[in-house]
């Protein structure tokens, strides 16, 4: 009898904003926010479809925590084999948050799967430990980047150099841009 193959898990991890770098602001009432919203829950369900269910955030405020509470909020809809890791760059990351974005932070440890802590304290760099580690556990890298200099254009190099699907839900991506 032949032997059954398991199919490879796909996984995914996001790379973007924080909310200052955004052109609009991320709020509901908000028409571009709301488009972008629109975007990233699709690209999500269509990952989903195509067999990634592992999804990773560095839940830094701004794109990461809005794209890990999508994922959540896909999980909920009743799909129980999607997972959320948390890449967490240093022990503590949240507590200088803003009261509201470090509510969301809580809310999606308390909710996710796993967190991955990588360092006990902050030091230059870990950032970018974060972003590769995310990138080398992964498939596809989700992002909305609009050209902008700094984390983000990194991580999407270092994405590229390392054959990784780039997904990028800018409306006027340019994916010659990485």
């Amino acid at each position: 009898m032949p032997e059954k193959k398991e199919k490879a898990v796909k996984r995914c991890c996001f790379t973007g904003y924080r909310p200052s770098k955004f052109p609009f602001e991320l709020s509901g009432s908000n028409g571009d926010y709301n488009e972008f919203l629109s975007a990233l829950e699709s690209t999500i369900f269509s990952l989903y479809e195509k067999g990634c269910s592992v999804f990773y955030t560095g839940m830094a405020m701004g794109f990461d925590i809005i794209a890990a509470e999508t994922v959540l909020k896909l999980k909920r809809r009743g799909n129980s084999e999607i997972s959320l890791i948390c890449a967490v760059p240093f022990k503590g990351q949240g507590n200088a948050y803003p009261d509201d974005w470090k509510e969301r932070y809580n809310n999606i440890i308390k909710s996710s799967d796993e967190t991955v802590v990588l360092s006990e304290t902050y030091y230059g760099g870990c950032y970018f430990k974060r972003n590769h580690f995310m990138v080398d556990n992964c498939d596809y890298v989700v992002t909305w980047y609009d050209g902008k200099r700094g984390g983000t254009m990194e991580t999407l190099n270092y994405a590229a150099k390392n054959g990784r699907e780039i997904i990028n839900i800018y409306p006027q991506a340019q994916l010659s841009i990485f």
